[in-house]
């Protein structure tokens, strides 16, 4: 029996590795001892070592992706010269499309396992370790014949994690850009019923989330509706999420009405629109009509229930400035929960990496291989739109500046004016931008007197609205505290305790506990601008605990 260590280096802590069970799943029956040992990038470099070295193994397997490729590259060298016979494997999409050169810069390599990897690992496990190839290229059998990856010991020690899982295989689409879009990633699908078999399995081991790795799950109509209808009927009253990579125009009336039946908060969509500009679909080779896609999410946001996370890409052909901020502008206008402004990555072993002198690409020799500029965008440009991507990750997509956000959109001609100009405002200003929602207040209200400097009362109450809104402390940080902060919360107090019955206060269409108030957050306007636009002309707000806000005049 051999011992074989398998090693991922994840992105963050809560990340898992599928691909690690998958392998440790098919190769469970041939007896030898497998173990699956997990780190996050942020961990030093000498410490995962150490730990690698200290499990003592037969052989360490490496799963080597974007993210954590350059730490593998360094960390090769140190294990072999520290575990000089274990012997060490590498696999992942890294490795899969340029062997050769990992062979050859690395010669300490003993063997690179290609493809899905399943079916060259087990090989290599029923030959004892004793391959000659120094490249295994196995076809796996069909994935529908694939067993469950996960044990009950597995799911026990991912118990804080995000849990992976896969329903297929593949993708439908051939967008440039993507590993998936290779003419060798046929798209294969698990049955549903042993999907949803699985799926019991590991619901039984209480998940926090389950994370659909599909790269388009809602491809065919009676396999995800299926499993849809199962999650509903099975975990609508449990705390487990599900995340899915959906695409927008795929979805029908039917699949809304199904939708409509879901709690809140359970299920995630994650949608890569990546650009609405015709052409550069076109030349990427992705499929559909905005029109139709943005109704769609449109539709999704408009539910109320879906967690919605929209996805752009810039560096893409034909997409320059301007056509760049117009898909910008659209799924900004959406209002999703989540936008991400990412960036082109000229991914080995992908078309568009292999057309990079025809785009007029360049990118970084290092992972992500990020495209630095091309022919439509400068190295200003990338740049420019790379700050954008910071003030939407920092600002919008906390959902705590919303009111203010807003404010200050309508103040533009486009919502990518805005960001641009914030872009400058920074830039001008050095000024420090972390998680805290103090940094961000106090940024967002430089940045308005700058730009606006005779509407400081209205910005000042829109970002204690937002405070007021999101926060669930009773106290106003010293950032935005009115001056008579004391004063607004004790009129307010008397207002509501004078109607008081038995300790219940009845106001309007609202009733809530006296005690209620101790925990309530008392807003008065300063603006006569925000009474009218926001309060409906009363001069303050009531914030209950729950966040249920009651108009008075006091």
């Amino acid at each position: 029996m051999k011992k074989i260590l398998l090693v991922a280096i994840n992105a963050r802590y809560t990340h898992s590795c599928l691909a690690l069970y998958c392998l440790k799943s098919f190769a469970r029956d041939l007896g030898h001892d497998i173990v699956i040992r997990e780190f996050s990038i942020n961990r030093r470099i000498d410490a995962i070592i150490a730990d690698i070295v200290a499990e003592q193994s037969d052989a360490v397997a490496f799963s080597v992706y974007i993210w954590n490729v350059e730490l593998i590259k360094q960390m090769l060298p140190a294990v072999q010269e520290l575990r000089k016979k274990c012997m060490i494997l590498l696999g992942g999409p890294e490795v899969s499309y340029n062997p050769e050169s990992w062979l050859e810069a690395f010669p300490g390599v003993d063997c690179i396992i290609i493809g899905g990897g399943e079916a060259g690992f087990r090989r290599l496990l029923e030959e004892n370790l004793s391959l000659r190839e120094k490249i295994i290229r196995i076809p796996n059998p069909r994935f529908e014949t694939m067993p469950m990856p996960y044990a009950s010991e597995d799911l026990e020690a991912l118990k804080n994690k995000y849990i992976y899982y896969e329903s297929s295989r593949g993708c439908p689409f051939h967008c440039s850009y993507c590993l998936s879009s290779r003419g060798d990633q046929e798209l294969e699908m698990k049955r549903t019923d042993t999907v949803k078999d699985e799926l019991r399995f590991i619901l039984s081991h209480g998940p926090q989330l389950i994370k659909f790795v599909d790269r388009t799950f809602n491809i065919r109509h009676e396999h995800y509706r299926a499993i849809w209808a199962f999650l509903l009927e099975n975990c609508s009253g449990g705390h487990t999420k599900f995340h899915f990579e959906i695409h927008p125009s795929h979805l029908d009336e039917d699949d809304f009405a199904i939708l409509a039946r879901c709690p809140e908060d359970m299920f995630q969509f994650e949608i890569g629109v990546q650009s609405t500009n015709p052409e550069t679909l076109a030349a990427v080779g992705r499929t559909g009509r905005w029109n139709e896609e943005k109704e769609a999410i449109r539709r999704l946001i408009s539910l109320g229930t879906i967690r919605v996370h929209c996805d752009m890409i810039a560096g893409l052909p034909y997409d320059d400035m301007a056509s760049l901020a117009r898909t910008f502008d659209e799924l900004y206008g959406l209002r999703p929960d989540h936008l991400q402004v990412g960036f082109l990555k000229l991914l080995p072993g992908t078309e568009m990496r292999e057309r990079s002198e025809e785009y007029g690409n360049s990118h970084s020799q290092y992972s992500p291989y990020q495209v630095l500029e091309n022919r439509w965008l400068s190295r200003a440009d990338m740049r420019l739109v790379e700050k954008i991507a910071f003030l939407i990750d920092r600002l919008y997509n906390t959902r705590r500046f919303d009111l203010t956000l807003n404010a200050l959109a309508g103040r533009y001609e486009s919502p990518f004016n805005l960001y641009r100009d914030l872009a400058r405002i920074r830039d001008a200003a050095g000024a420090p931008l972390t998680r805290r929602w103090e940094t961000g207040a106090d940024f967002l209200m430089r940045a308005a007197i700058t730009r606006f400097p005779g509407k400081k009362s209205f910005f000042l109450d829109a970002l204690r609205w937002d405070w007021c809104a999101g926060t669930r402390s009773h106290r106003y940080p010293d950032l935005i505290k009115p001056e008579n902060a004391a004063g607004i919360k004790k009129s307010g107090y008397s207002f509501f305790r004078d109607m008081a019955e038995d300790s219940a206060v009845r106001y309007r269409d609202a009733t809530f506990e006296l005690s209620d108030l101790k925990r309530a957050l008392f807003f008065k306007a300063e603006s006569d601008e925000f009474r009218h636009i926001q309060m409906d002309s009363y001069s303050c707000a009531l914030f209950l605990p729950e966040k249920k806000v009651i108009f008075y005049n006091a």
